[in-house]
């Protein structure tokens, strides 16, 4: 696995923090060497797994007192990115390299999602805590607003899917998780307002749910399936809809499917202010609302 080099334009001009992060890219490149010593590859991968956590973790509340220090007016926005890799992002990606007892491919989504974050999160908010660049992230719905829908989107996935499902972030940016087709639905609210739905399901959970709507196994992406995922999408909203009275009015206009790129895109550019990644036993599933 390829890591990226560190580069200067990731310096933010604060000594500490940018030391910190340089540490951060040096710990992610010799865990991509692990894989060369394939007879401790475990015990190597525990050890750097707990170091990378333990120092990003020391990282965050280093960064945190700086950002006490100076007063920045955004601190509490950006603590809440911080705590949710640390109580949701890292939790999930553990708890999978762990059920498949230390697996390459486990290891390596692991430092995938871990170096996609770190080089946005750098790049886009921290920066932004010395007026490099104005931050990506905007404050959005409250904290209880995304738990509360995420909850609603757990148990629709349950009762539609029959799988268990858990947040694995409450602010995904896009961070590679395995291949993704995206159904793309916009509505219009009572007073015309366009309302953009953006449902991301992972292959394996396309082929589960599709296994499962036919009764029989379908162990490949067609036509039928991507179909299927499309009606999929629209009964998740219904359901989604019926539990937030303010959305009952809403009228779909149109639907359709996208890439995992032009999605990185829309992710990029307009930052929905929902965008929640959720892990389940079958594979990933996304949502992200744009009003």
């Amino acid at each position: 696995m390829t890591v990226m080099e560190w580069n200067d334009r990731l310096n933010i001009g604060v000594e500490q923090i940018d030391t910190a992060h340089k540490k951060l890219f040096s710990i992610m490149r010799r865990m991509a060497k692990l894989q060369e010593n394939p007879d401790n590859f475990k015990l190597l991968c525990e050890e750097g797994i707990k170091y990378f956590k333990n120092y990003t973790l020391n990282h965050f509340s280093e960064e945190e007192a700086y950002m006490r220090s100076i007063q920045y007016a955004r601190y509490e926005m950006h603590k809440r990115l911080h705590d949710n890799l640390r109580d949701k992002t890292l939790p999930v990606l553990e708890k999978e390299v762990l059920e498949t007892d230390y697996s390459i491919d486990s290891v390596q989504h692991f430092m995938g999602v871990c170096m996609a974050w770190l080089i946005q999160h750098i790049m886009n908010e921290d920066r932004a805590i010395t007026g490099k660049v104005p931050p990506l992230q905007t404050d959005g719905h409250s904290k209880n607003t995304i738990e509360t829908l995420s909850l609603a989107i757990i148990q629709i996935l349950e009762t539609t899917l029959g799988v268990h499902a858990e947040t694995a972030s409450e602010h995904y940016l896009g961070e590679p998780i395995g291949n993704i087709t995206f159904c793309r639905l916009l509505y219009k609210s009572g007073e015309g307002t366009p309302i953009h739905a953006y449902l991301g399901f992972e292959d394996k959970l396309i082929l589960a749910a599709v296994s499962d709507m036919m009764g029989a196994p379908v162990k490949k992406i067609n036509k039928m399936s991507l179909s299927a995922i499309q009606l999929l999408s629209k009964s998740i909203m219904q359901n989604l809809r019926q539990q937030f009275p303010d959305a009952v009015d809403c009228k779909l206009e149109k639907q359709n499917l996208i890439s995992y790129e032009i999605m990185c895109k829309t992710l990029q550019n307009d930052c929905p202010p929902v965008s929640i990644l959720f892990r389940t036993q079958a594979g990933y599933f996304i949502l992200c609302i744009q009003a």
